[in-house]
């Protein structure tokens, strides 16, 4: 018997072994890309740019310097374009030109630029779903010009750009000024009868103070596949809330005597409800925040007057309302786009409702009624407990 399972054992060994052969690819003979964009050319060609390991830094008998087109050689990336008439087209030729074959496994995100966006993102999806490389959480992000220049990019603190995009996109996951859409978010909402797609903004920030750097804030809103508008960081945030995805960062408020104190969140969450009488949606939102005091003026001290934490829980439950507030004036008057989903919460809670309105949802949804309810708490006054004089 042991003689048999040893022989049983070994056949499935070679057999996975051979099976490999035709998939397998030599590492020296791949191109690896770290971020890929895509742009629309005004002959509405594809051009793809893509930001690719640097060989000659691991590897002295590379031939990058000789393909990088006066690139630096020192340089840890090195960033190729090329245009197609489809996206896949484009980074065929892409590799072509370059001599070696795109190796997207270790791609961090990708970047559309405004153009293409405005066109319509259907081609661009399909051909991103369908690769099998890479992977199905590879964030998206929406640029204000072109993609092209944001993969160009070089911030001041990282030698490797993706890196400092990745550490954005892991910080506004929790933060909520830009919405953290990866391709498969993105691809289940746009064939979704109930929510409008969006998408993060990505974006270089020219700070005298800090130098150039990448700037990750606000949302672009489409209708099925087309970019319609714009939320700022403030309606985004607000948009997140409603969400549940702020769980972390700072909110400032002002007291009654015009002094500022500055909050630490430490958590928060979010429910929705639905109800529906005389075929009049009516929607409530109810927010709950924890916050640490980060900072307050000298006057105010919470340990002699308790009920000073419940003045500024009271306070920052209002800033919270007025965020909440922006964003959903941005959706229904100016964009008319349920990014919030709300279309989905009617569908599972009133499916009979649904079904005779959901052909005419985005004439209801700019009217709906919504009522939000905001609970602070204030945990604690911070590391010191008695104001500074």
């Amino acid at each position: 018997m042991k003689k048999l399972f040893c022989i049983f054992m070994s056949t499935i060994i070679i057999f996975s072994a051979t099976s490999c052969k035709g998939v397998k690819q030599e590492v020296e003979k791949l191109a690896v890309v770290l971020a890929i964009g895509f742009d629309l050319t005004p002959e509405n060609k594809y051009l793809v740019t893509v930001q690719i390991l640097n060989p000659q830094e691991n590897s002295s008998q590379s031939t990058s310097s000789k393909k990088g087109g006066g690139q630096d050689p020192s340089s840890e990336v090195l960033i190729f374009s090329s245009e197609g008439d489809t996206p896949l087209d484009a980074i065929n030729r892409l590799s072509i030109d370059y001599g070696r074959n795109l190796y997207f496994g270790h791609s961090d995100y990708l970047v559309i630029g405004k153009n293409l966006a405005e066109s319509g993102l259907s081609l661009l999806v399909d051909a991103i779903l369908r690769g099998y490389e890479t992977r199905p959480d590879n964030t998206l992000l929406l640029a204000k010009d072109k993609a092209s220049k944001i993969l160009a990019f070089k911030p001041i603190d990282e030698p490797i750009p993706s890196n400092s995009v990745k550490k954005l996109i892991t910080l506004q996951s929790i933060r909520g000024f830009s919405p953290v859409v990866t391709r498969l978010d993105f691809a289940s909402t746009l064939s979704s009868k109930t929510t409008a797609p969006i998408m993060g903004i990505i974006d270089i920030s020219k700070d005298n103070n800090i130098g150039n750097t990448f700037k990750l804030a606000g949302t672009g809103v489409f209708e099925k596949d087309k970019l319609i508008g714009y939320l700022d960081i403030n309606e985004t945030r607000g948009m997140q809330w409603i969400r549940g995805k702020v769980k972390n960062g700072n909110i400032t408020v002002t007291t009654p005597d015009n002094s500022k104190v500055t909050f630490s969140i430490i958590n928060g969450s979010s429910k929705i409800k639905s109800s529906i009488e005389n075929d009049s949606v009516t929607i409530e939102i109810t927010i709950k925040s924890q916050s640490n005091i980060l900072e307050m003026p000298g006057k105010l001290d919470p340990m002699k007057d308790p009920k000073i934490m419940d003045d500024l829980a009271k306070l920052q439950s209002e800033a919270i309302e007025n965020e909440v507030k922006l964003a959903l004036n941005a959706a229904q008057k100016k964009l008319n786009a349920d990014i919030f989903d709300f279309g989905g919460l009617i569908h599972r809670e009133h499916p009979a409702y649904w079904k005779k309105t959901e052909d005419n949802w985005n004439h209801i949804f700019p009217n709906i009624k919504v009522n939000v309810n905001v609970d602070s708490s204030l945990k604690g006054p911070g590391v010191i407990s008695k104001p500074i004089k």
